[in-house]
């Protein structure tokens, strides 16, 4: 994995340079990446998914790991580094094929303590009949001082796992809450069983003594949720989440920004939605139904295969305050989209989150510096993204290699010149034959 320091300096860390863990193929070191405050000295602290790591001496192929990096104020320390199982951290054991590490969400909550959500929805259970359920998926919520597993069974869960649900295959966090995805979960009828429709649980801080709490869970089948149940949505493939206070002020809510990037339109299959919900604590409102073809998103249409909502990005630039048309942001990707001849280019949407915003989109393809980035077959732009308050970064594959950019907001939502940074495997001094996923997760 490749860190680029705010003074720029840049440092490339792999499995090799930690205590106790080594390089081994295939362990996807850095699939997923969230950062914090964990240790409250002032310093930001790393951590790392590596989901297909073969854990007890390799006797537990693809139990997963996660690995935190503390940091300093010359950088990340990794003589420091831990290696996080998930028996050490609330599970009754390790695993294998639980996928530990596979999605993480890290912050602090409203009182300022940090905590670490860990998906690995490759988890599986026995029944007391002696059934294996395959891939039910299971979470890890992590305070300071304790640690706590849960699943759709768990204790306030209004849901219960079945094979294939793959829970905790997505998670986002904010000051006040998280949530998980459940994309495998299929919905049971009198008519019939439709699977892989996905499903999405809120859930409200605590200690990690005991079982977090739902808040809400929903699907697109749910009550007062605008859409309907059907085969391969995979609702909650995706999400992300902020804290808001209102145009109209008022006290702070969550907005979450669920991706369903198999849903189909009409016979446009894998065409792809994306849904926003709001809450103030208890239940969810629907508050955004966002489609490629409508709802204002008229400088594009919905096709077969676009994949839209594959990822979601969430930002509120002013968090605290107020918020206005350009402050609480969101970003869709679309990485399967074909444009100029070319398959599978990709774009990324940003529709503004306020309330009294127009229902429009801009473009962020074409905000991409032409010098830099020329526009290829595979490039899949919106497969990855991450928003912070200054910027929205960018995976995209050109012509001439991958490449990481960060654009700032004003460019796209002011009118904004400024520069757009550029990483490539050459800022780390590496060459594009050197890797392989350059840019596949980001922090």
């Amino acid at each position: 994995m490749h860190i680029a320091y705010g003074d720029g300096e840049t440092r490339t860390i792999s499995a090799n340079d930690l205590p106790d863990n080594d390089n081994a193929a295939g362990e996807r070191f850095g699939f997923s990446m969230d950062t914090v405050d964990w240790n409250d000295d002032g310093c930001t602290d790393l951590f790392i998914g590596a989901p297909f790591e073969n854990w007890s001496n390799n006797t537990l192929p693809d139990a997963g790991v996660v690995v935190f990096i503390p940091g300093s104020p010359a950088g990340l320390d990794v003589s420091l580094a831990k290696n996080w199982s998930s028996a050490i951290h609330g599970a009754d054991s390790s695993k294998a094929n639980t996928r530990f590490g596979w999605d993480l969400a890290a912050g602090l909550d409203a009182a300022g303590e940090p905590y670490l959500v860990v998906g690995m929805p490759g988890r599986d259970t026995t029944t007391a009949t002696g059934e294996t359920l395959v891939d039910i998926g299971s979470v890890i919520y992590i305070r300071a001082t304790a640690a706590k597993m849960f699943n759709q069974n768990s204790a306030s869960f209004s849901d219960s796992f079945e094979p294939g649900d793959m829970f905790g295959y997505s998670v986002a966090a904010s000051e006040s809450g998280f949530a998980v995805g459940v994309p495998g979960e299929s919905a049971e009828f009198a008519t019939g069983t439709i699977r892989k429709t996905g499903t999405v649980f809120l859930v409200g801080h605590n200690d990690a003594n005991t079982t977090p709490t739902q808040i809400a869970a929903w699907g697109q089948g749910s009550p007062d949720v605008n859409d309907h149940y059907e085969d391969s949505d995979m609702y909650g493939y995706s999400l992300d989440m902020v804290d808001y206070i209102s145009t109209g002020g008022g006290a702070s809510r969550m907005m979450i920004a669920v991706g369903a990037p198999g849903e189909a339109i009409g016979s446009r299959t894998s065409a792809g939605l994306s849904m926003v919900m709001w809450s103030p604590g208890t239940g969810i409102t629907e508050y955004r139904y966002l489609r490629q073809d409508a709802d204002g998103s008229a400088a594009d249409d919905a096709e077969r295969g676009d994949a839209f909502g594959a990822a979601v990005a969430m930002v509120n630039r002013t968090p605290g305050q107020i918020t206005s048309v350009n402050t609480l942001l969101l970003t869709v990707g679309v990485p399967g989209e074909d444009a100029d001849g070319r398959y599978e280019v990709g774009q990324a949407q940003l529709f503004s989150m306020t309330e009294d915003a127009a229902q429009e989109n801009n473009l962020v393809r074409e905000k991409l510096p032409t010098t830099s980035f020329t526009p290829a077959d595979g490039a899949t732009i919106g497969r990855v993204l991450h928003a912070t308050k200054a910027q929205l970064f960018v995976t995209a594959k050109g012509a001439t290699g991958p490449a990481v950019y960060g654009i700032p907001w004003d460019n796209l939502v002011a009118g904004g010149t400024a520069a757009v940074k550029a990483y490539t495997p050459a800022t780390f001094g590496l060459t594009n034959s050197d890797v392989v996923s350059f840019g596949a997760s980001l922090a």
